[in-house]
């Protein structure tokens, strides 16, 4: 070890810019390697998840007398979502439960909105929806600001002059309704539900029946877990989340062609390493030669010398790994998405335990074909 600490010390004094080089090497190879092995994992998940069929599932509340989801209850709850997802769902669905609808033959009122920028908005969706396939026959939808103050407005059922008109149970006078004990103006008139008020609109205490998400593109496994989580957390067994079908992250990690690309990664860092080294060794020549006239055979040369190159190469990359993940890793996950639930302890030290060996196996056989040459070389000038 004496002898090592001195090698590598005359190695720092003597040959700076070499050094410097090798320690470039090591760190680059450990930031390319872990990365690599983030990317490709990011980039599976993202694949497999775009193949999914899965754009919505619907989840219950058992609901009761005594235990109920409220409507203020669940917009907390959906607004604690991750902005990620609640920009991926275009459309809350909610059945509320409330009172005008227990005798009559409408048994349910449906409600439509989305989440932007942390506020409860409508359904920009539902609203093209009704344009399109004219269902909105006369008014307007809500604006951004009535479904985000909750102001009472509200588009009632074309059953106007009908017998049994729902709509007329609720009007009290041409252009208002009430609702909940409220007053609410008529700003449309459609043939869909026998009435769309705003969400932020209805009591707090109102129970909610169940919520529909409706996703922009197919469902992950990441986001169900965020509802699933969320939904549990707040109203435990209240909430009947349905199982969907969706894979596993583990199944996306493709373990043997990430090992394969780490691999070919570590061995083209060990070749420039063991090509740096190899220009030290050149210059040791006279001291090889007075390590073997002193009796040190070629497995005690062989050993020092990859000694020394373990002594710089496993701490600067045990080193670097630490320092991209506590301080590379977050950033890199604001650009992809699923990098960060890639790496796991066991994950670094099996890419450690890959860029090891390889480098070991590199110098060695780098290290052994200079020893034979240069003792080859000093029996043939004797």
């Amino acid at each position: 070890m004496k002898y090592i600490l001195k090698n590598i010390k005359a190695f720092v004094k003597t040959e700076k810019m070499i050094f410097l080089l090798i320690i470039m090497c090591i760190i680059t190879s450990s930031f390319i390697i872990n990365f690599s092995y983030g990317l490709y994992q990011n980039y599976h998940v993202l694949k497999e998840e775009e193949e999914s069929e899965l754009y919505e599932f619907n989840v219950l509340f058992n609901n009761s007398k005594d235990a109920f989801v409220s409507k203020k209850e669940l917009k907390n709850a959906v607004l604690s979502f991750t902005d990620t997802l609640n920009e991926s769902i275009d459309m809350y669905l909610v059945e509320p439960l409330c009172d005008e609808f227990m005798d009559t033959g409408f048994n349910r009122i449906v409600i439509r909105f989305s989440i932007k920028d942390g506020n409860i908005m409508p359904c920009d969706v539902f609203e093209s929806n009704m344009k399109e396939y004219d269902t909105l026959i006369s008014g307007r939808y809500f604006s951004d600001e009535e479904e985000k103050h909750g102001e009472r407005v509200a588009l009632v059922f074309d059953d106007i002059g009908k017998n049994e008109s729902f709509t007329e149970s609720l009007m009290i006078d041409d252009d208002t309704i009430q609702f909940q004990g409220n007053k609410f103006k008529i700003i449309g008139i459609q043939k869909i539900h026998p009435l769309i008020v705003p969400f932020n609109s209805l009591e707090d205490d109102t129970p909610i029946n169940n919520i529909l998400f409706s996703f922009k593109k197919p469902i992950t496994r990441s986001f169900y877990d965020e509802i699933k989580n969320v939904l549990i957390s707040n109203f435990g067994n209240l909430a009947n989340v349905p199982d969907i079908d969706i894979p596993e992250a583990e199944n996306y990690y493709l373990y043997n062609t990430i090992i394969l690309i780490s691999i070919m990664i570590a061995f083209l860092a060990a070749i420039n390493f063991a090509i740096l080294y190899k220009y030290i060794l050149s210059k040791r020549t006279k001291s090889l030669a007075i390590f073997r006239i002193c009796g040190c055979t070629k497995a005690k040369v062989r050993a020092m010398f990859i000694s020394e190159c373990m002594i710089i190469a496993v701490p600067l990359f045990a080193a670097t790994t630490l320092i991209y993940d506590k301080f590379v890793l977050p950033k890199l996950g604001r650009h992809f998405e699923y990098i960060e639930s890639a790496y796991s302890i066991k994950l670094y030290l099996l890419i450690f335990g890959i860029y090891i060996a390889t480098t070991l196996v590199v110098l060695l056989f780098m290290i052994s074909g200079f020893l034979k040459k240069t003792i080859r070389e000093t029996k043939e000038e004797k």
